[in-house]
C-alpha cells in the first residue's frame, strides 16, 4: 500500500514528467517550424528528393547530348517553370546548350572542352509553393581546369506527379554576385569560343556587363521573395 507521502512524490513526478512532454513538443514545433515565407514543413523524404533533383541538374546540364539535347534538362523543371527570363521547354533547352540546329553546344560535351558545374552548400526552406532554397555555384572549366566560384542560385520548388521540380531557378553570378564585370565578360565569352588556355584568356574580349550587387542569399531565403530575373 502506498504512503501518503509516496503518493505525493508520484503526482510530483507526473508532473514534471507533464512538463518535460510539452517542452519537447514545444522545441520540436520550433526546430520544424515553417519560415516567415510559409508552407508546410518540409519531411526527410522531400529534402532528400530536393537534393537528389539539385545532384541531377548538374549531371544533366554538363552532358547535353548524352541528355536527350537539353530536354532532360528542361524536364527537370514544372511546365511553367523557368530558368532566369528562359521559360518554356525549348528555352530550357536552350539554356542547357541545344542549338538552334537540335545539337549542343561545344563545353557542353564530355570532354577537354566540357564544363562542370558543382552545386554547394544548399539550404532549403518550406514555402507556400513548395519550399525554396539556395546554394553557392563552383565551376570548373576546360582542359585549363579553371576551378572559380560562379554566385549562387536562388530557387524554389513545387511537388509534382512525377516528384519534386524546379519551378524557378536564378543564377546569381557575374557583377551582381560582386565578379569583377571583365572576368565575368571572359567567362561568357569562353562558353562562345573555348579554348584550352581557360576562360581567362579572353580577358578583354568580351563585353563587360556591369550591375549592382543583388544581396546576401540567406537574406533572400528569408525574404519569400521569388527567385526570377529583375534586371539586377
Amino acid at each position: 500500500m502506498l504512503t501518503k507521502q509516496g503518493i505525493t512524490v508520484t503526482w510530483k513526478t507526473l508532473a514534471f514528467a507533464v512538463v518535460g512532454a510539452l517542452a519537447l513538443v514545444g522545441a520540436w514545433n520550433v526546430v520544424n517550424a515553417a519560415p516567415s515565407s510559409g508552407g508546410r514543413p518540409l519531411t526527410a523524404d522531400d529534402r532528400i528528393e530536393i537534393q537528389q533533383l539539385l545532384s541531377r541538374y548538374m549531371y544533366v546540364l554538363d552532358s547535353c547530348p548524352d541528355h536527350n539535347n537539353g530536354y532532360d534538362y528542361a524536364d527537370l523543371y514544372t511546365e511553367d517553370g523557368q530558368f532566369g527570363t528562359h521559360k518554356g521547354r525549348e528555352e530550357l533547352a536552350h539554356a542547357a546548350g541545344r542549338t538552334s540546329q537540335g545539337g549542343c553546344e561545344r563545353h557542353r560535351y564530355r570532354g577537354p572542352l566540357n564544363q562542370v558545374h558543382l552545386d554547394v552548400a544548399p539550404i532549403i526552406e518550406p514555402d507556400p509553393q513548395g519550399a525554396r532554397g539556395i546554394s553557392y555555384l563552383m565551376m570548373v572549366d576546360g582542359p585549363a581546369n579553371e576551378v572559380y566560384w560562379s554566385g549562387w542560385y536562388q530557387d524554389i520548388y513545387a511537388r509534382t506527379p512525377k516528384g519534386w521540380r524546379f519551378k524557378s531557378r536564378l543564377h546569381v553570378g557575374g557583377p551582381a554576385a560582386g565578379i569583377a564585370a571583365d572576368l565575368s565578360a571572359a567567362r561568357q565569352q569562353w562558353e562562345v569560343e573555348p579554348t584550352p588556355a581557360g576562360s581567362r584568356s579572353m580577358l578583354g574580349k568580351g563585353k563587360p556587363n556591369p550591375v549592382s550587387i543583388s544581396g546576401d542569399p540567406l537574406k533572400w531565403l528569408a525574404s519569400g521573395k521569388p527567385s526570377l530575373w529583375t534586371g539586377n
